[in-house]
């Protein structure tokens, strides 16, 4: 019986964890618009904050006039069957100017990952950040980390006017969020249940 209920639970950890392709941003106008996706989550409102403003055509996503704080960010607007995000990872491509921010911070509301997308160079460079989990109705951030400074000086720099460009560009399909969506399936649960039925009817039987 403890055979039984083990080989279930195997079952059931394989039935929680199923890894997807949840999101693409690949647009190329700056309006945010989730290209691709399921049904399974929505993700929505992927826009400009904190004083940063859109720049450029050619990106998925561009900024400047950044200052401390400012960046862009999205929602996990809903999230089916009471699911949740498990491993969920940001991948894309960013690039911008030397005088742009040498370091980008991810935030879940207001806390942060302690994630960060990091460039040494003006030229495009592939990222891909894990977040760890993500609930229906939490925002996720990323906003520039001052005191990292610029890609120019590698120290703390003030971004005025157009300086301090970030941009995430098409380049390798645009900007991912992958993720496991987790929740036992019912009959993974209807199973266990029904093994657990049977240890207790066992012992009673025993006694």
């Amino acid at each position: 019986m403890k055979k039984l209920m083990v080989g279930l639970m195997v079952v059931a950890m394989a039935a929680v964890a199923q890894a997807e392709l949840l999101a693409t941003w690949n647009t190329a106008d700056n309006t945010g618009a989730v290209t691709d996706g399921t049904d399974d989550a929505v993700v929505t409102g992927l826009t400009v904050y904190g004083g940063a403003a859109k720049t450029g055509t050619a990106s998925v996503w561009g900024m400047n006039s950044l200052v401390s704080g400012g960046g862009l960010q999205f929602t996990i607007s809903s999230i089916a069957g009471g699911q949740w995000i498990e491993n969920a990872v940001v991948a894309g491509t960013a690039s911008g100017s030397s005088t742009g921010p040498r370091e980008m911070d991810w935030y879940i509301g207001e806390a942060n990952t302690g994630v960060s997308v990091v460039r040494t160079a003006a030229a495009a460079t592939p990222f891909s950040s894990t977040l760890g989990t993500l609930y229906s109705g939490d925002t996720v951030s990323l906003r520039t980390d001052v005191a990292a400074g610029t890609v120019r000086s590698g120290t703390a720099e003030t971004f005025t006017n157009n300086a301090g460009s970030f941009y995430i560009t098409t380049a390798g399909g645009g900007m991912t969020l992958n993720g496991d969506l987790t929740i036992p399936e019912p009959a993974t649960m209807g199973l266990l249940g029904l093994g657990a039925l049977a240890m207790v009817l066992r012992r009673k039987m025993s006694k």
